[in-house]
Parts: structure tokens; C-alpha cells; sequence
């Protein structure tokens, strides 16, 4: 016998909720249609002046109350830190939406991608009260998550709260591609407040092994017409592994739930083709070295996972093969081993061979975080020495061994003349001593959105970083007119050591 209840828990979905809700209300575009959300606000109109008055006399109307700690209260954590202890400015953002917000993508240099990673988790000193603030603070989780910083995206939720559809929903999604799905659909199922939609009602049904219930739920929502034939049949194989296929082409923008459920259907979606923040469900021990590998790659690349992380998948087995790849991994192996052996001339000998591995694979930042503190310990020889002192400069620790004359004054700071020797090095200089910003980031700056010119300038430096030296000169200058000295500095140097394609 069917289960009544199952029955009447699957019918009471909304309907028509169901159907808004696959809209995607995300900057992002692939956040998964996991929860019934509440109806958006609608926008405040201002009174007309001729509309008669509504009061009757001039006793309070009825007032509604509710709790300011309850489950449809904003969130009140904002932040993980204070702007003031990443040296940023302390007015980040203005009161309205910051269109900037859609459009960050991930950076290339590892400048840019501290940079955007901190302004997107500092508290912008906002108390959180009101709908504006939490729009803000979901379209900066959602950026998080655009820039594969799932662990801070995740950090933030947990922090504000996680119990409100919006904020669940994207939870729900950095559990799907970190590998913990038990306890994504373990939260649901006891927090009241949210509501699944027939998808992940049926895959966290399936997946807490009450097959009939997910079987009947299915067959709910066909009758109901509130899932795409597409998701129906994916459902379908889902919960039957020894049914016919249909051949069904992958959703064009898979969300995180889609891309579990064709996982588990014996389908998988190859991440490199899908947004980066996907490559973190390459990082689950069920998956293949060569996949982990790359997908640490990708990952650190761009700023997401640690360079310790990179380092623990690098060291994971010994490689079996020959090529671009797998002799990134041999030498990565070997420096880690005569580093943590403390043998200079070991590491003196490696060192030229790992800079250049890594240069090519875009990686020198993750080199420089993981040894720059223990390469200034040892008595290195020959380039190595070079090496290391560059590798220190770009962690801003002092450099053990003299630098160029250009990156030695960057390092120092101060406001001497730049010694620039190179057209790179002179719009470099130019850039850090302009008082005037371009235009586009005059206006955010003057409107208090200096956080908006700061994702403008980070823009302007990947294309720098590509050998355009009239973005180097307007990124750098954005910065330093919109208060970011230190990290104007850093790009400065960075570029200035790795050059166009860092």
C-alpha cells in the first residue's frame, strides 16, 4: 500500500511556486531549483498626491509583528572579518545593488583573486535589516561561488544563518559539489522552514534509501506537469538504474543537482566544460587521480583551493606516466621531499626546473605560498637563490637576496621615484602615481561604491596581465584612487616579476 501520507506531503507542493522557481533568481545562472522560495518583494512606488487619504481616523492600524531572529529575518552576519584587518577601505559598497557583482569572473592574478575574495567576505559594516542588505549579501555569496570560493561562500552561510530558502538553497548546492549530499538532504529534511522542490524532494528521498516514496513523488509531479520532460527522465533513471535510457541531450547550464544526478545515472558532465566552481566535485577521493589532479590545477590556478591543497592531491602517488602533467608532479614531489629534508643543494638543483614547470602551468603564486617562508631558511646557490628571493616578494615577505632595482622599490614602498627600465615597468610606475582614476571608476568612488571600482580595476589587470599596458596604468590607478594601496602593491609587484601572462 502507498504511504497516504507521502501522498498528501507530495500534492502539497505549490504548483504554480514550482514553475516561477525554475526561473533562475541567481547573477550566477546554475544554482540548483532545490527550494520553494518566497515571492520577491515588490518594488516600493511612491505615494501619489492626488489619491484620496485610506484612514478612516486616526487610530493605529493593525500591526504585524515578528521576530527579528526568526526564520524569515535577514541575515545579521555580514562578513567574516573587518575591512580594516585585510587593509581595505572601510566603505565598500553603497545602499543599492551593485550591477559589478554579475559580471566578476575569475582572476588570473593571484592579486586580483585576493583581492575579490576579500571584498566579497569582509563585513561591509552594514547592519543586515533590512532587504537591500540581504540582497546585497547573497549577490556576494553568489560571487563567491561564481569564483569557486566554496569554502567561504559556505563560511558565510553558516555564519548568517542558513535556515531561509534563499541561503539554503545555495548551501544546499556547495554540499552537492563538495561531495556531502547525505547531509545537504539531512538539513532539509529538518529544518521546517524549507520547502524542497520535486527534484530534491525525489533525490534526497532516493538517497535516504526510501525508494517508494521518491517512485511516487515522481509520479506526482509528471501528473502535476511541474518538471521539465528533460528532468522527469533524468529522475527517472535515477531511481532506476535498469531502465532504457532515452537519449536526452545535458542540460546546456546544468546546476549542481543536475550534475549529481547524471553523475549518479552513470553520466557525468566533464567539469572543465562547466563553471569553475563545478571542478570542486572532481576533488571527492571517488574520483579518478588524473581528474583530482587537474581539477586542483584548475582550482588553485585561480585562487580557490590552497596551495597546501594542491600540494597533498600532488603528493597523493607516485606518477606512472610521462608529460606536461605528470612531471609537474614528479618535481613537485622531489622539492617537497629536499625541502622537508632541509638539503640545499638538493633544492638549489630543482629549482629552476619547478619555476619554470610551474611559470608555464600559471601556478607560481601557489609555489611561492607554499615555500617562500622555508626557501629564505636555506642557504640556497645559483638561480635558486633569485628564485626564492622573487618567490618572497610575491608573498611580501622580505626578500633574503637582492632583487631587481624596480621590484626591490616596490617591495620597500615609500615615495621615491620608481626606477622603471621597461615600457612594462614604466606604465607600472605610471599607474601607481596617477591621481586620476578613469572616469567609470571616478563616478563609483564618488558614489561610495569603491568596492565597484575595485572589481573594475581587477578586470583591467587580468587584461594587463595579457600585455596590455594601458590596463596595467588604469588598474593600478583604480586602486590607489579608491583606497587599495596594498593591493595595488602586490599586483604591482607581481606583475612586475612574472610580466604580461602571469
Amino acid at each position: 500500500m502507498v504511504n497516504s501520507r507521502v501522498l498528501l506531503m507530495a500534492c502539497a507542493f505549490p504548483v504554480a511556486a514550482a514553475a516561477q522557481d525554475r526561473v533562475p533568481l541567481s547573477a550566477i545562472g546554475w544554482l540548483s531549483d532545490s527550494v520553494t522560495l518566497p515571492a520577491a518583494l515588490p518594488r516600493p512606488v511612491a505615494p501619489d498626491a492626488a489619491e484620496p487619504p485610506v484612514a478612516s481616523n486616526a487610530l493605529p492600524g493593525r500591526v504585524t509583528v515578528r521576530p527579528l531572529d526568526g526564520p524569515d529575518a535577514p541575515p545579521a552576519a555580514l562578513g567574516l572579518f573587518s575591512p580594516a584587518s585585510r587593509g581595505l577601505p572601510s566603505e565598500l559598497w553603497a545602499t543599492g545593488a551593485e550591477p559589478e557583482l554579475d559580471a566578476i569572473r575569475p582572476a588570473t592574478l593571484a592579486a586580483s583573486q585576493r583581492l575579490l575574495h576579500d571584498l566579497l567576505a569582509a563585513d561591509p559594516g552594514r547592519s543586515g535589516a533590512d532587504d537591500a542588505d540581504e540582497a546585497l549579501f547573497l549577490e556576494r555569496v553568489d560571487a563567491l561561488m561564481g569564483l569557486g570560493q566554496l569554502d567561504t561562500a559556505r563560511s558565510m552561510l553558516d555564519l548568517a544563518g542558513r535556515d531561509r530558502p534563499r541561503s539554503f538553497r545555495r548551501w544546499f548546492d556547495i554540499a552537492l559539489l563538495t561531495g556531502q549530499e547525505n547531509a545537504g538532504c539531512s538539513a532539509m529534511r529538518r529544518l521546517p522552514q524549507i520547502t524542497p522542490t520535486y527534484p530534491a524532494r525525489i533525490f534526497c528521498l532516493a538517497r535516504g534509501g526510501d525508494w517508494r516514496a521518491a517512485e511516487l513523488t515522481l509520479e506526482t509531479a509528471r501528473s502535476l506537469d511541474v518538471i521539465t520532460a528533460a528532468e522527469a527522465e533524468r529522475l527517472r533513471l535515477f531511481l532506476d538504474e535498469l531502465a532504457d535510457p532515452l537519449m536526452l541531450p545535458p542540460p546546456v547550464s546544468p546546476s549542481p543537482l543536475d550534475f549529481a544526478i547524471l553523475a549518479a545515472v552513470g553520466e557525468p558532465l566533464r567539469t572543465p566544460a562547466l563553471p569553475l566552481a563545478f571542478a570542486h566535485a572532481d576533488l571527492r577521493p571517488i574520483t579518478g587521480w588524473k581528474l583530482r589532479l587537474d581539477a586542483a590545477e584548475r582550482l588553485a590556478r585561480r585562487g580557490a583551493i590552497t596551495a597546501d591543497r594542491l600540494w597533498q592531491i600532488y603528493g597523493e602517488r607516485a606518477p606512472a606516466a610521462s608529460g606536461a602533467l605528470w612531471d609537474r608532479v614528479d618535481l613537485a614531489q622531489q622539492l617537497d621531499a629536499a625541502v622537508e629534508a632541509a638539503e640545499p643543494a638538493r633544492v638549489s638543483a630543482l629549482m629552476p626546473q619547478v619555476w619554470n614547470a610551474m611559470q608555464a602551468a600559471g601556478l607560481t603564486h601557489a609555489l611561492a605560498a607554499r615555500y617562500a617562508d622555508d626557501l629564505g631558511r636555506l642557504p640556497l646557490t645559483g638561480p635558486a637563490r633569485d628564485i626564492a628571493a622573487q618567490l618572497s616578494a610575491l608573498t611580501g615577505a622580505p626578500a633574503t637576496t637582492p632583487l631587481l632595482p624596480f621590484v626591490a622599490a616596490l617591495v620597500e614602498g615609500g615615495d621615491a621615484p620608481l626606477p622603471a627600465q621597461s615600457p612594462l615597468e614604466a606604465a607600472i610606475a605610471d599607474g601607481l602615481r596617477v591621481t586620476a582614476p578613469p572616469a567609470r571608476a571616478a563616478r563609483s568612488i564618488a558614489e561610495g561604491r569603491r568596492a565597484s571600482a575595485a572589481i573594475d580595476a581587477a578586470a583591467l589587470l587580468d587584461d594587463g596581465a595579457e600585455g596590455n599596458l594601458d590596463a596595467i596604468r588604469q588598474g593600478l590607478a583604480t586602486l590607489v584612487a579608491a583606497g587599495f594601496h596594498d593591493a595595488a602593491r602586490r599586483a604591482a609587484i607581481e606583475l612586475a616579476i612574472l610580466g604580461p601572462d602571469a
